[in-house]
Parts: structure tokens; C-alpha cells; sequence
């Protein structure tokens, strides 16, 4: 009997551990060209697809996702990307909400060649059931590789 009560608590924690971090987004790890629109080229690294953004001098590139929230509080925006060329004004990451607000954060990007990962916490829902979330690459020269796109409910 305790045998069994452990197997169904450990099975119980499982599952709300799998739900706790359910990726939102789709085709996350960019193996297909759908889903993700904006000025992204699909590419590839080695043998890994990836998505590219190539900076222009007077214009921000960016792809976006569109994605259901439900009821959920807090989110996690979790990708990959990678530059050895890029030269601009940063990184730009955008959650959008349907009645056209929305919350950025900028960063400047670690421009060395390798792949570094990056984590926003999100929780400027407000109420949204549907947020689209963008990767914008501001102004410059060069261009910023992107994999393993995650939107994680915290």
C-alpha cells in the first residue's frame, strides 16, 4: 500500500512539474519554417536550424509568435542566440498585448561567436488570454542567430 501511495504521489509531482514549465510557443526549435513571422531567414549552424536577423543601419528586424496564455500569471520568454558580426543599438524583447500595449526589455547582446542563453521573466500579463511575443535586433550591421524558443508558464 505504501508502495502504491509513493507511485502516485511521485506521479502526481511529475505531472505538475511537466505543467509547470509547458512551453507555449510553437515549433520552438525553429525545425520547420512556420509559425514564426517577421523578416527572420531560416538558416542553418552546423546542422542545427536556426532563425536569422540581419541588422539594418535605419531599421529594426524582428520576427514575432503569436500564443494562447490562458489564465496564466507569470511566463518565462527562454531562447539561444549568437553573434560574431553584430554592431547596434541591442536586443529588444517585446510581450504584446491584444489591445496594443505591451512591455519591452532591451539588452546588449554578448557578441563573441557563441551561443548564449537568455531568460525574461514575464508577468505583465494583465489579463491578456493571447500575447505575441517578438525578438526585435535595433539598428546596426551584422546579424544575431536565434534557437530554442521557449514561452514557459512559471
Amino acid at each position: 500500500m505504501k508502495q502504491l501511495l509513493c507511485l502516485s504521489l511521485f506521479s502526481f509531482a511529475l505531472a505538475g512539474a511537466a505543467h509547470a514549465s509547458e512551453n507555449l510557443f510553437k515549433n520552438s526549435d525553429v525545425n520547420t519554417p512556420t509559425v514564426w513571422q517577421g523578416d527572420r531567414k531560416f538558416d542553418k549552424d552546423g546542422d542545427n536550424k536556426v532563425l536569422r536577423l540581419v541588422a539594418k543601419p535605419k531599421d529594426t528586424q524582428s520576427f514575432w509568435q503569436e500564443v494562447s496564455v490562458g489564465d496564466a500569471k507569470d511566463l518565462v520568454l527562454v531562447f539561444r542566440y549568437k553573434s560574431a558580426d553584430y554592431k547596434g543599438r541591442g536586443l529588444q524583447l517585446r510581450g504584446r498585448r491584444p489591445d496594443g500595449s505591451s512591455t519591452f526589455r532591451n539588452i546588449t547582446p554578448k557578441i563573441d561567436g557563441q551561443w548564449t542563453e537568455y531568460r525574461w521573466n514575464f508577468s505583465e500579463i494583465r489579463g491578456a488570454k493571447k500575447l505575441t511575443f517578438s525578438l526585435e535586433l535595433l539598428e546596426g550591421e551584422g546579424s544575431m542567430l536565434f534557437d530554442d524558443i521557449q514561452l514557459l508558464k512559471k
